[in-house]
């Protein structure tokens, strides 16, 4: 019976506040996912609900919220509190009439605590993802952006830093992210930058370009010999595809780009591609003349 009340406590105040942190926290951002022992989970479960615990502890207990919904029973709670412990010391499991109505109340007293936690623990996560989703916007030396560095940023996957405008001020949302790739085989991508994959342990496991080119090595070696130069950009031909798919374990190295779009390509992410846009006619002397 100690075991099942322990394992209760450690599931409804410690795991799953940590697991209810980490969901709302990833409705801004992603996570780090890493394997985590059973003792750096709880640390971590700690950590995440250490405030919520002593705000919901004092708002049960100094507000209001402390007889809401209203707990009819035949027991008090520190009369049901103190049989419980009585039973599980004794370790005597004998379900009399008076121990049962114990252990509802108790159960009814937890359950308002516990809904309390949770509810402290989603807005903590969403909050904190709010505030390391603004990180760009922070000063240098401010105390926001120092605790991010020293804190927040640490529970934060690395791709997700490196592959998303995070670190840049949100003024201009058009800015994207572009790729050049470097595969194993010597074969040089690019493309814009548009999901990406990690396995279990967090690390890449693949990218997604679109508008996606192929470095033409051969070509350019083949006009060198023949010393004919021509500019870089005449060497990149265009990927069929719409999306290319490149696993991580293919690529030796890439260099990442923050770069603003054109106004074309601006009105293609609003509007999706293929919408015809029909330029204004030049403005002439004879159409002046008529106003």
């Amino acid at each position: 019976m100690i075991a099942l009340v322990a394992g209760f406590l450690l599931v409804a105040y410690l795991l799953a506040p940590g697991a209810i942190y980490r969901l709302t926290f990833s409705f801004y951002i992603s996570s780090k996912r890493f394997q985590r022992t059973r003792t750096e989970e709880i640390v971590f479960s700690v950590l995440v609900t250490v405030i919520p615990f002593l705000l919901t502890w004092i708002l049960l207990l100094h507000t209001p919220l402390g007889s809401v919904p209203m707990i009819n029973s035949s027991i008090d709670k520190r009369d049901a509190y103190r049989s419980i412990l009585s039973s599980l010391i004794s370790d005597n499991t004998h379900g009399s009439p008076a121990l049962i109505s114990a252990y509802l109340r108790a159960a009814a007293e937890q359950s308002r605590f516990i809904a309390l936690l949770w509810l402290l623990c989603a807005l903590e996560g969403w909050q904190t993802g709010r505030v390391i989703r603004s990180y760009g916007d922070y000063s240098d030396g401010s105390f926001l952006r120092a605790f991010c560095d020293r804190f927040l940023l640490k529970n934060v996957s690395e791709w997700q830093i490196l592959f998303t405008t995070l670190s840049l001020r949100s003024d201009d949302p058009r800015t994207v992210v572009e790729i050049d790739a470097l595969s194993t085989l010597d074969v040089l991508y690019r493309g814009r930058l548009v999901n990406w994959f990690t396995d279990q342990d967090g690390k890449l496991a693949g990218i997604f370009l679109i508008n996606a080119q192929r470095f033409r090595r051969d070509q350019i070696a083949r006009d060198r010999a023949n010393n004919i130069f021509k500019e870089s950009e005449k060497y990149w031909a265009p990927v069929p595809g719409s999306n290319l798919y490149l696993a991580a374990s293919t690529l030796a190295n890439y260099n990442i780009r923050y770069v603003e779009p054109s106004d074309l390509e601006f009105v293609e992410q609003e509007l999706g591609t293929g919408i015809a846009i029909t330029p204004l006619p030049p403005e002439t002397s004879d159409d002046l003349s008529s106003f």
